[in-house]
């Protein structure tokens, strides 16, 4: 049999080339990621890419989320106090319909409703943590007063913050809605004002005024109502898209570890396969090396 010294070293030397350059690959990993370029694995590079790129864009959603959680309860609290307001006046005209009100005992009602208006504007006119109004009207200040009559500034509404691919989500109300300006709803700044001056004027009919005072505050508590229940509709909904984005963040991390990360054991154990094959490989060339053409006939 004819033998080729040559090829055989060609050959056990390319052999030990790739298992040194196997187990110096193995090392690396278990230092620390199996996948550092692209070269390595295109298509596992390209996902990795996706899944990093998706992590940010949700990074930066939950930021809005977080805002807007925090915006929506300030609409709500404040919603909350306007309902506290509001109920007050209630309270007050129910006891300005008393037939033997004394005009001293008007006159403190009158004062108290002036009071309440005056908080009630206040609210209105509330801005958020970023300086926004919260109940909108394109304008610094939404309800402004001129000549004693408050009006409220028609115009767009803060701008929604996005919290998700394609969605996004109002944390402020309709001030025209809630306290009166828009077409339709009852107006609690006129109808304080018209009780208080049924109240402090000689001869006024302060039952029918009372009467007509109780209806529209009946209504501007719907509309307060409406308002609240419509911010913890949007705040129900953040909540799942944040559970939704940490769901998400979960599988992705996942993926990612799949993609990027070392399997420890599994690869010390390949590590420790290579190891013994590259032994045995250096091993058996040393060993054959070491015979002479005589032991090798023989």
């Amino acid at each position: 049999m004819k033998i080729s010294t040559a090829s055989f070293y060609d050959r056990a030397a390319t052999r030990m080339s790739d298992l040194n350059a196997k187990s110096e690959r193995l090392l690396t990993e278990i230092s620390g990621k199996k996948l550092v370029t692209p070269s390595q694995d295109a298509g596992g590079w390209s996902r990795l890419g996706a899944i990093k790129q998706g992590s940010a864009d949700d990074g930066a959603y939950k930021a809005n989320i977080t805002l807007a959680q925090g915006l929506l309860a300030q609409t709500d609290g404040v919603l909350g106090s306007a309902s506290d307001q509001i109920v007050r006046a209630r309270e007050l005209a129910v006891r300005a319909n008393s037939g033997t009100l004394t005009v001293e005992a008007k006159a403190a009602i009158a004062t108290e409703l002036k009071d309440i208006r005056a908080d009630l504007l206040a609210l209105a006119n509330t801005t958020d943590v970023r300086g926004v109004p919260v109940f909108g009207g394109g304008t610094d200040t939404p309800f402004t007063e001129t000549d004693g009559v408050v009006g409220f500034a028609v115009g767009a509404a803060s701008a929604a913050i996005p919290t998700g691919e394609g969605t996004s989500v109002a944390v402020g109300a309709d001030g025209g809605r809630v306290f009166g300006g828009a077409e339709g709803a009852a107006d609690i700044f006129a109808t304080l004002d018209a009780l208080t001056l049924a109240l402090t004027t000689d001869g006024a009919d302060v039952p029918a005024a009372v009467a007509t005072a109780l209806t529209a505050i009946g209504a501007v508590e719907g509309q307060v109502t409406t308002a609240r229940a419509s911010a913890g509709a949007r705040a129900a909904r953040l909540d799942i898209e944040a559970a939704r984005i940490e769901s998400a963040g979960i599988d992705r991390e996942e993926a990612r570890v799949a993609i990027e990360e070392t399997d420890v054991p599994t690869a010390m154990v390949e590590l420790q396969k290579t190891m013994t094959v590259l032994q045995a490989t250096q091993a058996g060339v040393a060993k054959l090396s070491g015979l002479s053409l005589f032991d090798y006939l023989r």
